[in-house]
């Protein structure tokens, strides 16, 4: 004997008082409050309206060390993105067409998320360290802590899930018959994957990318736990600004130049990728 449980409706009172236009309102309202009247105080508190220019902050923000955070920031937001995106999509891969323990492999795949960043990258510094089980089972000498590589490799590892999940579904969203009408035109695996499968999952690669690469680029607690002074990043900068000089002008105008650079960033990618179309195939 089966039990069939019905879905309790939303009541009559809740769908008549509630359109579209108010749940647009909600999300425009929450998007003005969390981030558009933030970064409005942030520029006003980049500004100097004392003596000397209006711009000085800004001036100090494009020069000397806060440069070469912002560039390697984005360096490392590229590299990690791209390392990111191909060990998520062969673990991708496997999850849709390959593995028979798809919900048990999905499980470990979230269960990270459900880990503090912190420890998590204290658990890679442990790993990497000359006396971790790195060091341990290979016998080399391992020299990665407080390094770039150390830093990547941490941001890879810390944000490999947001990029399997959207991949995965992709992936999962593409029929078999699709992938059986070219095995029997002929197509060998290789080709039927470059051509077909590849293109139609590339909704959730992009997806996936934008995710990861902001993640990345704003990572503050990578660079700060595996890197040294020279894998500092612009987060890292942004801290040290504020909380240790106190400087609440030149952190905000690090906050403004970072947020335009990324905003940028964002939209020359959906000039090329179109993001609004990727992201409703997903």
């Amino acid at each position: 004997m089966s039990v069939v449980v019905e879905r309790s409706p939303i009541p009559n009172w809740l769908t008549e008082r509630i359109s579209n236009r108010h749940l647009v309102a909600i999300g425009i309202g929450w998007v003005t409050l969390f981030f558009v009247f933030p970064i409005l105080f942030l520029v006003v508190e980049s500004l100097n309206f004392g003596d000397g220019s209006l711009f000085e902050a800004y001036h100090r923000a494009t020069g000397g060390v806060y440069v070469s955070a912002f560039v390697r920031s984005f360096i490392y937001g590229f590299v990690t993105t791209v390392l990111t995106l191909v060990f998520a999509y062969v673990l991708a891969y496997y999850l849709a067409f390959a593995s028979k323990r798809v919900r048990l492999l999905l499980t470990l795949v979230v269960v990270p998320l459900w880990i503090a960043y912190i420890i998590r990258y204290f658990g890679l510094m442990l790993f990497f360290s000359p006396t971790g089980p790195l060091a341990q089972v290979t016998g080399l000498e391992i020299d990665l802590l407080f390094t770039s590589t150390a830093v990547v490799l941490g941001l890879t590892n810390a944000y490999l899930p947001f990029a399997v999940l959207p991949i995965y579904n992709s992936l999962n969203a593409i029929h078999h018959e699709t992938i059986n009408a070219s095995r029997v035109l002929g197509a060998g695996q290789f080709r039927t994957i470059r051509e077909v499968v590849l293109p139609l999952s590339m909704p959730g690669i992009i997806a996936a990318g934008v995710i990861v690469f902001i993640l990345a680029t704003g990572s503050f607690l990578g660079p700060a736990v595996l890197g040294g002074p020279n894998q500092s990043m612009i987060a890292n900068e942004i801290a040290r600004t504020f909380l240790e000089a106190y400087n609440i002008q030149l952190a905000s105008a690090l906050a403004v130049i970072y947020t335009v650079l990324l905003v940028a960033f964002i939209a020359a990618f959906n000039a090329v990728f179109n993001l609004q179309e990727a992201l409703g195939n997903l």
